[in-house]
């Protein structure tokens, strides 16, 4: 969802308010907010419940409680944004760390890493957690609506290491410049279920056809980073669960293009395993199965955060 408020002022808003109230009071004000919101935005309404309806096959009224348990989710994500953001201890909110090793192991290779990861739980925490760990974070991430709330959000990542590539209109080098963080050994992180515009091909996802960003296929051709996926999802104890799985395989034959369609394809079909096991957090209220790719309303690349 991205209603008229997703500007600065906002943003300085929802930051006092976090100083002022303890997290647990933050999640029930943020998730009341955010019902509001829902309810008055159609076109947002309209596509959570038909992404869900694809990913979870659920109808009714069970269709209907996973769409609210999902706003609530959001919520609560945002809140937690915030809660970091106001000086609250991000290694705090996390309770375990599985597969960190599958990064350890990448970097050590040398070639640099690409993280990968959706539109799935809380991306920017999982940034915030691995740049505290000493992993030199780079987030890929489009331009925000206006210059003032860019640099706020580039200013809050650099303070715990981290990072910003904009990609899209007036970026034109920044291809290159992930090559070239990827050939120093560093880790490039990025989104990759909702492409922007022209950045994206085609891939079965949920047994119908949509678009998947091709940058991280193009970005391991050149250099031959490793591709791990990774996610951080809110947990049953109200705190969360990070994950590093290991590298993907990708494929290289005589026919790259061919190649990068069927290692964006590879990628797809592994999300769509994670994305079906955990419904309630994926955040996607732009139609997933349309025939223009959206860009992301929330200005949050991953794990932007990373």
């Amino acid at each position: 969802m991205r209603p008229a408020v997703y500007n600065l002022r906002a943003f300085k808003l929802a930051l006092a308010v976090a100083r002022l109230l303890p997290r647990a009071v933050a999640h029930r004000v943020a998730a009341e907010l955010a019902k509001r919101v829902y309810h008055r935005q159609g076109c947002a309404r309209d596509a959570l419940r038909q992404n869900l309806a694809a990913v979870s096959g659920a109808t009714g009224e069970t269709l209907d409680r996973l769409c609210a348990a999902n706003v609530t989710n959001f919520a609560r994500m945002l809140a937690d944004y915030f809660h970091c953001a106001a000086g609250g201890t991000a290694k705090r909110l996390l309770e375990h760390w599985e597969g960190i090793e599958h990064l350890e192991m990448a970097r050590a290779a040398g070639r640099g890493v690409i993280l990968v990861t959706a539109h799935l739980g809380n991306w920017e925490l999982g940034g915030v957690l691995l740049a505290l760990r000493g992993f030199p974070m780079n987030v890929v991430t489009l331009e925000e609506p206006t210059s003032e709330l860019t640099r706020w959000r580039d200013a809050y990542r650099r303070q715990v290491g981290i990072r910003t590539n904009a990609v899209g209109p007036g970026h034109d080098f920044a291809f290159v410049e992930m090559i070239r963080t990827l050939r120093a050994g560093e880790i490039v992180a990025m989104l990759v279920d909702r492409p922007y515009a022209g950045s994206g091909v085609a891939v079965e996802f949920f047994g119908r056809t949509a678009e998947f960003s091709t940058a991280p296929a193009l970005l391991w051709q050149h250099t031959g980073a490793a591709i791990v996926p990774a996610f951080v999802l809110h947990n049953e104890n109200g705190r969360y669960t990070a994950f590093a799985q290991a590298p993907l395989e990708f494929t290289k034959t005589s026919d790259a293009r061919a190649d990068l369609a069927a290692n964006t394809q590879l990628l797809a079909t592994h999300f769509e395993h994670v994305i079906r096991k955990h419904p309630d957090q994926w955040f996607n209220y732009v139609p997933i199965w349309s025939q223009t790719p959206q860009p992301d309303p929330a200005g949050i690349a991953m794990p932007n955060g990373a």
